[in-house]
């Protein structure tokens, strides 16, 4: 599915990483993969469990706009999630679903991929590393940026090695499957 734009929403409560991988995902296509890229936020006054939702834009070309307008791919990671962003899927829309979390969803929305991300998150060493399998899944699924450059970017991002170990761990988990 190579195209030349990419419109990406990341969508969950606060705590989950929307923001930090959106901004993962447009730091490695405009540093490493020579793109442009933009990226917004939408969260709540509280820090945690509240909506929050990022829009990633990735292209070959300037990007005028700052929102997803026609979403190529849609990560729900929380129940809450859903019914802000349901409106925003069409049939071709790519919905990456955290099974674990999200219950109440339509199956025939969307080509929908529904993944048990907080288990596997778990598994690899941190409930919070469910957005970096996401993140490796989106990639290896839809070529939108490399993954040297997925990798390149989680290294700059997480000095301490514990950390570092588990994203890169989870970014393959993602990527093993596609």
């Amino acid at each position: 599915m190579m195209k030349n734009t990419y419109e990406v929403i990341i969508s969950g409560i606060g705590g989950q990483g929307t923001v930090v991988s959106g901004a993962i995902l447009g730091e490695a296509a405009s540093s490493y993969d020579n793109k442009f890229a933009v990226m917004t936020c939408t969260y709540g006054t509280e820090a945690r469990g509240t909506f929050a939702k990022s829009d990633i834009l990735i292209s070959d070309n300037f990007i005028p706009y700052y929102e997803a307008l026609n979403p190529d791919i849609i990560l729900v990671l929380s129940d809450k999630a859903y019914p802000y962003i349901k409106n925003r899927i069409d049939k071709e829309t790519i919905v990456v679903i955290n099974s674990n979390e999200v219950k109440n969803y339509e199956k025939i929305l969307g080509k929908v991929y529904a993944l048990p991300l907080s288990e596997m998150a778990v598994k690899v060493g941190s409930l919070q590393a469910l957005n970096m399998i996401a993140l490796g899944f989106m990639v290896g699924l839809t070529q939108m940026i490399s993954r040297e450059a997925l990798i390149k970017t989680v290294e700059n991002k997480y000095k301490n090695k514990r950390d570092y170990l588990i994203n890169i761990k989870a970014i393959e988990e993602g990527w093993k499957m596609i």
